[in-house]
């Protein structure tokens, strides 16, 4: 929106979005023969010596620049800047410091960010489609909102182990009402970039991160049903991505029924033509030598059933066992199942 007076900028920065920007009008004086300053004026492939003649006063207030295909290289001024709703599209910003800047809504569309440094930025909402941020450091950003696609990262590109919204706790401007709703999306959003990047162990990183995120997000929310639902994923599977988590569950599912064997009933075994029954009624009178053998008579009898062999030589005496062998045969078909279900989705990653 033009100003009144005819040697002044007069762009007013409109993003629809209430809460962005400052709302009040560039007061800075035209450039040349264009009706917006040096900043606003929609002149394509600015260069550095025009727009750092423009920074000699020191405003920090960028809202709205207009730097399309601008040479950027090196620059340091847009530090803490504010450059809400800014467009780089195509610029080139190789080891440009925006450190701290606000970028919120900002374009960065086939921007070469090589080396780039957007420490602590806020990048909610702001376009990155097709841009170049190898090496580039992110630690800290804020990048709720965010549109990175087909954006081309590398390993040495740091966006930090942890979300800056589950670090600090950090409440989202706008898209989300939770920090840890923030921090799975963006999660999210790492994950399907590390893929389109082949970064498999960086996309597993993000992957179970942003399913943790979601496990304290449904604590928190009181929603009980989700928060069980992804403990237990959390602690039989790693969410899908440990089959070793799954292999140790086993372990453990066997473990414990041939310890509960002798206690309920116990189970037993035809030898010769006479039935022996393997069962501790009183561990304190039970020698020490037949404790040995019916535990081990009866790791191996839980060993079959989890694994649903069913060989007959071994039955579980009294209704106690013949139930307990039931859940742990159920049991051990979910537990298979699984199995092959995280070996499949590792091989997919």
């Amino acid at each position: 929106m033009p100003s009144d007076s005819s040697d002044r900028c007069g762009y007013r920065l409109n993003v629809g979005v209430d809460e962005v920007g400052s709302g009040e009008p560039c007061d800075r004086p035209t450039w040349e023969d264009h009706d917006r300053c040096v900043w606003h004026a929609e002149v394509d492939g600015k260069t550095q010596e025009q727009l750092e003649d423009a920074r000699s006063g020191g405003d920090d207030d960028l809202d709205g620049a207009y730097l399309r295909g601008a040479s950027l290289v090196g620059v340091d001024w847009f530090a803490d800047a504010s450059l809400v709703g800014a467009d780089f599209s195509d610029a080139m910003l190789v080891d440009a410091d925006l450190s701290g800047a606000d970028l919120t809504l900002a374009t960065l569309t086939d921007a070469n960010g090589i080396n780039a440094d957007f420490a602590g930025a806020n990048l909610e909402g702001a376009i990155f489609t097709n841009a170049d941020l190898r090496r580039a450091n992110l630690l800290g950003a804020y990048l709720n909102d965010a549109v990175l696609t087909d954006v081309h990262v590398g390993e040495e590109t740091d966006f930090g182990d942890l979300s800056v919204y589950e670090r600090e706790a950090v409440e989202p401007g706008f898209g989300s009402n939770h920090p840890l709703e923030a921090a799975s999306w963006t999660y999210r959003e790492l994950q399907q970039l590390y893929r389109d990047n082949a970064l498999p162990k960086l996309a597993r990183r993000s992957y179970n991160l942003e399913k943790d995120a979601r496990r304290r997000l449904a604590w928190t929310q009181r929603d009980y049903g989700n928060a069980i639902k992804w403990e237990v994923s959390r602690w039989v599977m790693r969410y899908g991505s440990s089959p070793y988590r799954v292999l140790l569950v086993s372990l453990f599912v066997i473990v414990v029924c041939a310890l509960l064997f002798p206690l309920t009933g116990g189970i037993q075994e035809t030898q010769g033509g006479q039935a022996i029954t393997y069962t501790i009624e009183d561990p304190e009178a039970t020698p020490l030598w037949w404790t040995a053998e019916i535990l081990y008579k009866s790791l191996y009898f839980s060993m079959i059933t989890f694994a649903t062999l069913g060989y007959g030589d071994i039955q579980p005496v009294g209704p106690y066992a013949r139930m307990l062998a039931a859940v742990e045969t159920i049991i051990g078909s979910l537990l298979s199942a699984i199995l092959v279900f995280v070996l499949t989705r590792i091989v997919t990653w």
